[in-house]
């Protein structure tokens, strides 16, 4: 069930919104060079000091992006000691829903963000900085849970950034498959991508465990 959001947040996702939809006319009656900041709040009707309120930058306004954060629920979830579900499922959960802080990637918006990225491909740093953002939200969230059990704080963020990288590897390789899966990250797309990891990791360990005489 979807949370019930406030009348704020209801009026930020619209503005959000607004700003967004008038960069997308402005770029496609053009290209992203001529689409200035200027000629983005004209067509808004915002104020510069409103656009910034709620975008970094042009690009960010083009892609509807923002910058990453962690939701509360999300960090209660993986935090929950009660939790049945395994550490890295988690770990994957909290990821993704890091990242759709950055923008809602369901539906229709999944697919106009990769015809964004395709005319312009200049965008494609952009959403790689916000993914390096999220991730190093989520390195810090997990150097915390190891710390709680590992004295040694060097094992700890080398834990943290192993986990990490897995973590990140696996839902790279599924969104390889199925873009939607940052939205829907227990989707089967996801469970694929796991058992692939874990039967190429088991033949690793089986080619250590029995190297060539």
């Amino acid at each position: 069930m979807q949370p019930v959001l406030s009348l704020r947040e209801r009026q930020r996702r619209e503005s959000l919104n607004v700003i967004h939809r008038a960069a997308l006319e402005v770029v496609d009656e053009s290209d992203l060079t001529s689409a200035t900041i200027d000629a983005i709040i004209e067509r808004a009707g915002v104020s510069r000091r409103t656009f910034f309120n709620y975008y970094a930058s042009k690009e960010d306004a083009v892609l509807g992006t923002i910058a990453p954060s962690i939701p509360d629920a999300a960090l209660e979830e993986f935090f929950d000691e009660q939790s049945t579900t395994d550490q890295f499922t988690r770990t994957l959960r909290l990821i993704s829903a890091i990242m759709q802080t950055t923008r809602k990637m369901e539906g229709s918006q999944a697919a106009e963000l990769r015809r964004l990225l395709a005319r312009f491909p200049e965008l494609r740093g952009r959403v790689q900085q916000h993914a390096a953002a999220a991730e190093r939200l989520v390195e810090g969230v997990l150097t915390e849970h190891f710390s709680r059990t590992t004295p040694d704080s060097a094992q700890a963020a080398d834990s943290a950034h192993a986990l990490l990288l897995l973590a990140s590897a696996v839902l790279r390789f599924a969104y390889s498959r199925d873009p939607g899966v940052l939205a829907t990250p227990d989707n089967e797309s996801v469970k694929s991508a796991v058992a692939v990891f874990k039967a190429a990791l088991a033949d690793v360990d089986s080619v250590s465990s029995n190297p060539a005489s």
